[in-house]
């Protein structure tokens, strides 16, 4: 049971990864660019494309149904 649960947590923590980096963009681009800026409009697309798609891999891990194995 303990491998099971560890193993389900380093599954939804590399799928969560993408996130680190569309939070890492949003910071930079509210941090370092003016809003006027067409590099800050780029760095908060690119935020948001990472956070969904770590929103869609732990969604889509979540709704998988298990292989008997």
């Amino acid at each position: 049971m303990t491998n099971t649960a560890s193993s389900f947590r380093k599954d939804i923590a590399v799928r969560c990864s993408p996130a680190i980096a569309g939070i890492v963009c949003m910071v930079v681009a509210a941090r370092m660019t003016n809003p006027s800026q067409s590099i800050f409009a780029l760095l908060v697309i690119e935020g948001v494309a990472l956070i969904g798609l770590a929103v869609f891999l732990v969604r889509r891990y979540l709704k998988t149904p298990e292989s008997p194995e």
